[in-house]
């Protein structure tokens, strides 16, 4: 019996691992492009703030909360991934046993 195709998940887990890790660091490459526009606008609008000498709780709370939904968004897609993988590697090994347990060998 050939080893079961994971391939496909571990690309997947591989990615949203390097992403997790841009994400934690603060890495603006590792947000998708609608949330790489909104950390923009903030980061606009607590410069436009900062330039009047007022502070800007607002946009503060508003990059924190895409950072936050972002890391927890790529670690379900890294749990979701491992469970699939998972579930193929138990599909095998059920084959597996069921080619064994048919035969006379």
């Amino acid at each position: 019996m050939a080893k079961p195709n994971t391939r496909q998940f571990d690309r997947i887990i591989e990615t949203a691992g390097n992403k997790l890790a841009g994400v934690r660091n603060r890495e603006l490459w590792a947000l998708p492009a609608g949330d790489q526009a909104k950390v923009a606008g903030y980061v606009g609008l607590a410069v436009a703030k900062a330039t009047r000498l007022k502070s800007s709780p607002t946009a503060e709370r508003g990059i924190e909360r895409i950072w936050k939904n972002a890391e927890a968004a790529l670690v379900a897609e890294i749990a979701a991934a491992e469970k699939g993988k998972a579930e193929v590697i138990a599909q095998a090994a059920a084959a597996k046993v069921a080619k064994k347990s048919s035969g006379w060998w």
